[in-house]
């Protein structure tokens, strides 16, 4: 098994807010399985307090024997199932985290 970093893109004019809570809540069950190491958004500015933020997409750390795998491991999430996400986009690099600090949910 190795580390893999994907970072996804939103599709562009895409809204992910309807089935934000839904990937949220998803993401504990990808750790508890081995899949996913860490996960957050990536955004074209930095978010102001107060202002909705303007997603550009996500970054995912994910545990696979291959990058064809990563990719049919993020086509199980409601964000590449609702066309948030583009997939076809993807980028998929083998990686080696030195360190990692962990941030409960």
């Amino acid at each position: 098994m190795v580390e893999w970093l994907a970072i996804v893109y939103d599709k562009p004019g895409s809204d992910r807010s309807s089935v934000r809570s839904q990937h949220l809540a998803d993401i504990p069950n990808s750790v508890t399985a081995g899949e996913v190491t860490n996960a957050g958004a990536i955004f074209n500015e930095i978010p102001q307090d107060g202002l909705k933020p303007n997603f550009a997409g996500s970054v995912l750390n994910i545990v696979a024997d291959s990058k064809e795998q990563v990719l049919e491991i993020l086509k199980k999430d409601i964000y590449a199932k609702t066309g948030v996400w583009d997939l076809e986009n993807t980028l998929i690099y083998p990686t080696a985290v030195a360190y990692r600090k962990s941030k409960d949910l």
